[in-house]
């Protein structure tokens, strides 16, 4: 693994807070980070938790436009909690994941921002807590669930509308109706949301969920 890497990725100030995990031989150009993921965790109302987990993330070469994926290797998590068909851990949606990781391509943030908070969320409910970040629905209703929140409306098709927005380049969109109902252009409604969101994943992420490949 080049330094240049270790540093852009923040992977030795991810080992030197949890040094407990450790790089473990991979396949090809693949990166696997595994061990015991040791915190402490707080949020609103709740009270603090500390916990360790047996964890395996595995770093694709494409990171950060990929989304790594996690592992639960001691079996402590049963399947039938929020887990993909993998096996993996579901972390959020594949768009607030591609968010987080736009913002910055460090795996501390990424673990402190996507793994801890879905560990320490298992750990409220195995105490007889209740899910503190309430529950993302799976597959394409998750997806809409998460646009609807990031955009600030709830209706399917203005949904969808807003979607085929987001996969056109910025200047034709801008001219077209916005699909909120205002009568006004894009570029005079909602364009501020919409172009941060298409520069921050670009245009193909948004076609990728039109065409319903993600």
């Amino acid at each position: 693994m080049r330094a240049s890497v270790l540093l852009k990725w923040g992977i030795e100030e991810l080992l030197r807070k949890y040094p407990e995990l450790r790089l473990q031989p991979a396949k090809g150009d693949e990166m696997i980070i595994a061990g015991i993921l040791e915190f402490s965790a707080q949020t609103r109302g709740l009270k603090l938790i500390s916990d360790r987990y047996e964890i395996s993330i595995s770093v694709p070469p494409e990171y950060p436009k990929a989304i790594p994926v996690v592992r639960e290797t001691a079996m402590r998590i049963p399947r039938a909690f929020h887990k993909l068909d993998s096996g993996h851990l579901c972390l959020g949606s594949p768009t607030r994941l591609r968010l987080t990781l736009a913002e910055t391509s460090s795996l501390l943030s990424f673990v402190e921002r996507c793994v801890i908070p879905y560990l320490y969320g298992y750990s409220i409910i195995e105490s007889g807590g209740v899910l503190p970040f309430g529950e993302l629905s799976h597959g394409v209703r998750g997806l809409r669930d998460d646009l609807a929140s990031m955009i600030g409306l709830d209706d399917d098709l203005v949904l969808l509308g807003f979607v085929r927005l987001l996969a056109m380049k910025k200047r034709k969109a801008n001219k077209l109706p916005c699909p909120c109902g205002t009568g006004m252009r894009v570029g005079r409604c909602h364009n501020r949301k919409l172009n941060t969101l298409r520069e921050m994943l670009g245009r193909r992420w948004f076609s990728s969920l039109l065409h319903g490949s993600r």
